[in-house]
């Protein structure tokens, strides 16, 4: 008579243990990867954004022989301009016509119905990896409260300025040398700090005053460097790690390094200051 002997199939505690050390393990040196890819693909995402912006303010030059105006506004002893800035010109070039004609562009950005259509967000505007809102709220001391959509690309002060009407011919540093747009970061606001974004509005006009809480062009400058400061509205940054895109006067996009030097930052934004620097992507 023979006897068969069965044992249950499975794991020990000690085999348990090792089998959920070696997933944590791998899971730890897997997590990092699959968080630097999806950074690469955000940034690489954001550039080709940024291309489109460029390529969409060349079209404007080839329509108006000369790169639209910054924002049009002029200073606080001159009559109160539209506001509306190179953002808002460039829309029918990125297929945002129905936005574009609802615009009154007789108006300030701030009266009329042109104070609600501001507040719409245009995706083409924020870099995949902002983390703030679509839409900041601001209230002002004299006009009423508005809400404005936030933005992330800002144009450099050397192409794109107040009542600017640059021509590529004037861009005598080279178009491979001049900075034209570039990130910076949306600044929400909070218990002690005010909010500022790039709205692709421009700036805010209204019938007697400009709200400055939109930036739409900035000076690449020493005293302001890259990602120098997230609550500083004068500094152009960006969420990618180690620095931020920018758009050069000829269209092509490059990404430029948390510690460029800032006399060569400083140069990329002049168009016709004679430096001679290098603007390659590194």
């Amino acid at each position: 008579m023979s006897v068969r002997v069965f044992r249950r199939a499975g794991f020990t505690l000690i085999e348990l243990v090792v089998s959920i050390a070696i997933i944590g393990v791998l899971a730890a040196l897997l997590i990092p990867a699959v968080q630097s890819s999806r950074d690469a693909a955000r940034r690489t995402a954001c550039k080709n954004q940024l291309r489109q912006l460029g390529l969409a303010l060349h079209m404007y030059h080839e329509v108006h022989r000369c790169f639209p105006p910054g924002s049009y506004v002029m200073g606080p002893s001159f009559p109160i301009q539209s506001g509306w800035g190179w953002g808002a010109m460039i829309l029918p070039y990125i297929e945002q016509n129905a936005i574009y004609k609802q615009i009154d562009f007789c108006l300030g950005t701030g009266l009329g119905g042109n104070l609600q259509l501001i507040a719409q967000p245009i995706p083409m505007f924020r870099c995949p990896s902002e983390i703030g809102i679509d839409t900041i709220s601001c209230t002002p001391l004299d006009d009423p409260p508005f809400q404005i959509a936030s933005g992330n690309y800002c144009g450099s002060e050397g192409v794109l300025s107040s009542m600017s009407s640059i021509r590529i011919a004037q861009i005598t540093d080279g178009t491979s040398q001049t900075l034209m747009l570039g990130e910076r970061l949306v600044q929400p606001g909070g218990p002690t700090s005010l909010a500022f974004t790039s709205a692709w509005c421009g700036q805010i006009a209204f019938a007697d005053e400009y709200d400055l809480r939109s930036v739409p062009y900035l000076l690449p400058d020493a005293n302001h460097p890259i990602n120098g400061s997230p609550v500083d509205p004068l500094c152009f940054g960006s969420w990618h790690p180690l620095g931020a895109n920018f758009v050069l006067a000829d269209g092509s996009c490059l990404f430029l390094n948390n510690s460029i030097d800032s006399q060569v930052f400083t140069a990329l934004g002049t168009p016709n200051g004679g430096e001679a620097v290098n603007a390659e992507s590194p």
